[in-house]
């Protein structure tokens, strides 16, 4: 079965699933070079289709998603149309909510957003503009309404209860065994629709944004059953466009219940504040995350955990609102020069630090408290598990994620590398193929699912062509060995970028679009936030072969391949990569890693360190580069020692 996977939000990608198996990804900002951009293009789905080696016509289902009251900007794809209308062949699979709809005399018009051409035709709010015209390539023709566009559903089937909204306390008392029972919720988040690409008329569903975030998580943990939370930065808390609580059993996700936080937001504002970042969903959250340690949680207070519905009964007030005032007004309370507040060269100052670990604490114990009650609630319903996975932007969080890891009731935890909203589009997919399809999971530890190396190919003639075009200006030459000639660089405390074949999905380089360097340097900080045009307080993560991770490292999952977790660096000879609470957030090499785990064997056999600094291969504000050209344009403009791709050593031409 092929399923064609369409998500139109930010982070725009496309997915073909081939059996269940991913056999294309294209994520749209990696090829138009604009950061989190929204939708798709026609070059994207064509580029998927033939990376996937199919045609249109080989498509039997799409699954289209998007972000939370985005519109699906057809008109950016020739030949596309989408009707919210279902497909003869969609009658196979039942539509609760189809039903639900027509109980109250709607239809799906009735309820679709398109809230993007009015906020950047309006300006309004501030805040929305200012995130969604910093990622909308299009933004000037969306304002005028040149694209053609068909609204967004985000709410489904909707419990009474979830309604009313519950806090996280509330929540965990209630028995939702029942819920394992309801075709309503099993089958009421998606729409039947119609696809028409290029005259062919496909059978299609829309896919609630939390589904597919729950979908693109569950369906690729290896898991039999699980627990399933998702969150991202959206929302106040109210309805379910925050996230959900899912349970996972075999092919199937059942939504259990809304967790109404509203921490990512919080997270989100708070990092504004701080000016870390210019707007929402443009912005670099993780900057916040890598602030706190330089910080301590004086702001913190425990009356704070809880979701939106415990802050307004406590506090009349929603949850980010009442943290950044409380924030500020204790620091001037306690006598902070709050002139350094947002003020850039003074980042690390109290004012600044202490606002960020006490917004880190206090994310981590609502998001520890949300799984806590989550795992009370499960237990009340006799649904017994120990895994949990987590999904949406806020589970790229690594020091929360590693508290899950240490102190949360679940015994094993997964966190998808594609976790933020580029994942969408596998997990559209995803839900057709086994929630709507009922195809069975895959054999359990199938490590295509959950491999981050989804990028489109580079074949040897695209590097061999690209530095043709960069003749006289760099010099490249073949190297019979790349990995230990890198390695050999890396000792010589040369900086290097590592190129190597399909590049990774989510924001974490990972090996095949990296800068490496010499970890036991400490110079090599802020060199490399140098070459980056970073921060200089800004950390570092290690590279470390997973068999040698326990003897350098502490406090995390034995495999941690994707970034996603931090643990405490036993050892002083890795200053490099030490945040300054000796912390690392860590990535655990294998062979399933290509060349680049080669590269870190070969260091290892020349120093006895089985670690490698690894940042991600861009530029300020820039994707991770994905084609040859754009790396060699780095090597160019940058300070880089020399860059590896294919069987070459390139360096910049000498004047």
């Amino acid at each position: 079965m092929n399923i064609l996977g369409l998500h139109f939000g930010h982070d725009g990608a496309v997915c073909v699933l081939r059996d269940g198996l991913i056999a294309s990804y294209v994520l749209r900002e990696r090829h138009c070079r604009l950061k989190h951009a929204i939708g798709v293009t026609r070059a994207d789905i064509d580029l998927a289709l033939r990376e996937a080696g199919i045609e249109i016509g080989d498509i039997e289902y799409c699954a289209v998603t998007s972000t939370q009251n985005i519109e699906l900007l057809v008109g950016l794809v020739n030949g596309l149309e989408i009707r919210t209308v279902a497909h003869p062949k969609c009658a196979a699979f039942p539509s609760p909510f189809v039903e639900l709809l027509a109980q109250r005399g709607l239809s799906p018009a009735n309820v679709q957003t398109s809230s993007l051409q009015q906020i950047l035709a309006s300006g309004a709010p501030e805040l929305q503009y200012a995130a969604y015209s910093a990622v909308c390539v299009e933004r000037e023709k969306v304002a005028r309404g040149e694209i053609a566009s068909v609204g967004w559903i985000d709410n489904y089937v909707m419990l009474d209860q979830w309604q009313q909204g519950a806090t996280l306390e509330e929540m965990s008392r209630r028995n939702v065994a029942a819920l394992l029972d309801s075709a309503a919720l099993k089958y009421g988040f998606h729409l039947p629709a119609t696809v028409v690409l290029d005259g062919r008329e496909l059978p299609a569903f829309f896919v609630q944004h939390h589904m597919a975030h729950a979908a693109s998580v569950y369906y690729r943990a290896g898991y039999r059953e699980a627990a399933v939370l998702t969150h991202d930065g959206f929302g106040n808390g109210v309805g379910y466009q925050s996230g959900l609580i899912f349970y996972g059993r075999g092919h199937e996700l059942f939504p259990l219940a809304p967790h109404h936080l509203a921490i990512g937001a919080l997270y989100d504002h708070t990092s504004l504040a701080l000016k870390l970042h210019a707007a929402g969903v443009a912005g670099m959250q993780g900057k916040l995350m890598g602030l706190a340690p330089y910080g301590k949680p004086v702001f913190f207070h425990h009356a704070l955990v809880g979701n939106w519905y415990e802050m307004q009964r406590r506090f009349k007030q929603d949850q980010v609102g009442t943290w950044l005032r409380f924030c500020r007004q204790m620091a001037e309370n306690m006598g902070y020069d709050m002139s350094a507040l947002g003020v850039k060269a003074r980042m690390t100052e109290p004012a600044n630090a202490d606002i960020a670990a006490s917004t880190q604490k206090l994310f981590e114990e609502c998001y520890l408290y949300a799984v806590s009650m989550a795992k009370v609630m499960l237990l009340n319903s006799r649904i017994a598990t120990d895994n949990l996975c987590l999904s949406g932007g806020t589970a790229l969080n690594c020091p929360s994620n590693s508290r899950l890891y240490r102190e949360s009731p679940f015994r094993s935890i997964f966190v998808e590398p594609s976790c933020s909203d580029d994942g969408l589009a596998i997990g559209c997919a995803l839900y057709v193929h086994h929630q709507l399809a009922a195809a069975p999971l895959p054999a359990k530890g199938n490590g295509e699912l959950a491999s981050p190396y989804l990028g489109v190919p580079v074949q040897k003639r695209e590097i061999v062509e690209a530095l043709r075009r960069y003749e006289g200006r760099v010099t490249a030459r073949s190297a019979a060995n790349p990995a230990r000639q890198a390695a050999q660089d890396l000792k010589a405390d040369r900086v290097v970028g590592w190129f190597e074949g399909r590049s990774e999905v989510g924001p974490r380089a990972l090996g095949h679009r990296s800068i490496l360097a010499n970890p036991t340097i400490k110079e090599n900080w802020q060199r490399v936030n140098a070459i980056k045009q970073r921060e200089v307080w800004r950390p570092f993560a290690p590279a470390v072969l997973e068999d040698a991770a326990a003897e350098w490292f502490s406090g995390m999952p034995a495999a941690s391949p994707y970034m996603l977790f931090t643990a405490q660096v036993r050892s002083d000879r890795l200053p490099a990569i030490t945040h300054v609470d000796g912390s690392a957030r860590i990535q655990t090499v294998g062979s399933q890693c290509g060349a680049f785990y080669d590269v870190l064997r070969e260091f290892r056999e020349l120093t006895g360190v089985p670690v490698v600094l690894n940042t991600s291969f861009n530029g300020p504000g820039e994707p991770i580069v994905e084609k040859p050209a754009e790396a060699l344009d780095f090597l160019l403009t940058s300070k880089l020692d020399a860059l590896y791709m294919g069987d070459f050593r390139i360096t910049r031409a000498a004047k």
